[in-house]
């Protein structure tokens, strides 16, 4: 891809811009501020989703900066989930239109299932409401709901004008092609944990063929959130020599040479950060590219490592035996 191109094409819905800013594990009364930073960068793309608690924020800060005249509805493409027990069937629509609410927009650019499994949601209307609830005995509060199921409400919310495409997250291939095979919409984009020590070659080339995209979360590995997600390295990705020894050459940060190398892969990436010169930053791609032989040098670094096992969120032996877990042998 050329260095400047900034959207990747959909199956349906507007293009995808190929850069967005995370938002999972932002704060309240950071996320806001880090929205408007982000869209007076140039940032089109925000993702966030029910089990991450901003959406509130979020759609403040939108509203304010359309308001601004800063950007147009139609310009921001706006990415949220159906997280836990919001992914139960019965729940999907109560949900999103409570996203719909609290982002202050008539339509969501892309709904996607945050998980294979869903959680029970005996909790879900709490104040605040638990998507991932635990049993006394700290096990995680699982549903054995099928998620076509709940994909096909999703395609309602598509006929309904409330949604213009639909997605998964942290699905493997095989589930992703049950849901295709079965689909009536197609599923649209598949987000998943990808970075240079964890490159997800096999699904992104799935997923590719049948003209879906593929965001990364983590692309750069996600220092600041090394407890919750489980890792079980203490080595960082920013540090990886050649990543270190490309940035120095090409005159470029650590974090961008990750970020450039997923790119020229036609891989949505989702930074985070609530860093005014960070999310800045993340942004500054398009004035380079790593030569081919730059990128079989990043593609050399290649450990198969997952840096996310989510074992924190799934705890419990109804967990590890469920049908629908997409990595039995990380957790």
């Amino acid at each position: 891809m050329s260095a400047g191109k900034t959207t990747l094409p959909m199956l349906s819905g507007k293009p995808m811009p190929i850069v967005g800013l995370g938002t999972w594990q932002s704060k309240s009364g950071e996320v806001k501020e880090a929205v408007k930073i982000a869209i007076e960068a140039g940032y089109k793309h925000i993702d966030t989703a029910r089990g991450y608690y901003n959406e509130g924020e979020i759609g403040e800060a939108l509203e304010e900066m359309i308001k601004a005249g800063k950007v147009t509805r139609e310009e921001l493409f706006i990415t949220t989930k159906v997280t836990g027990a919001a992914a139960l069937p019965h729940r999907v629509r109560q949900q999103t239109e409570i996203s719909l609410k609290l982002l202050k927009t008539s339509y969501i650019d892309l709904l996607l299932i945050h998980f294979p499994i869903a959680f029970e949601d005996s909790k879900l209307d709490d104040t605040p409401p638990s998507f991932l609830p635990f049993s006394e005995k700290g096990e995680a509060l699982v549903s054995d709901v099928d998620y076509l199921d709940t994909y096909k409400e999703m395609e309602k919310l598509v006929d309904a004008g409330l949604v213009k495409a639909l997605g998964l997250s942290n699905f493997s291939i095989e589930q992703v092609k049950r849901v295709w095979d079965a689909a009536r919409i197609k599923p649209t984009n598949n987000q998943v944990e990808c970075h240079a020590w964890f490159p997800q070659h096999e699904l992104t080339e799935f997923c590719q063929s049948k003209g879906m995209t593929l965001s990364a979360y983590g692309p750069i590995g996600s220092p600041g959130s090394a407890a919750i997600r489980g890792s079980k390295t203490s080595d960082v990705l920013l540090e990886d020599p050649v990543v270190v020894k490309l940035a120095e050459k090409l005159k470029k940060t650590p974090a961008q040479i990750l970020m450039r190398y997923l790119i020229q892969r036609n891989i949505i990436v989702l930074p985070k950060s609530v860093n005014r010169d960070r999310i800045i930053s993340n942004l500054q791609l398009f004035d380079f590219e790593l030569s081919d032989a730059e990128m079989e040098e990043m593609k050399s670094i290649n450990r198969e490592e997952r840096l996310f096992t989510f074992a924190s969120f799934f705890k419990g032996d109804k967990v590890e035996n469920h049908p629908h877990l997409p990595w039995p042998k990380v957790l």
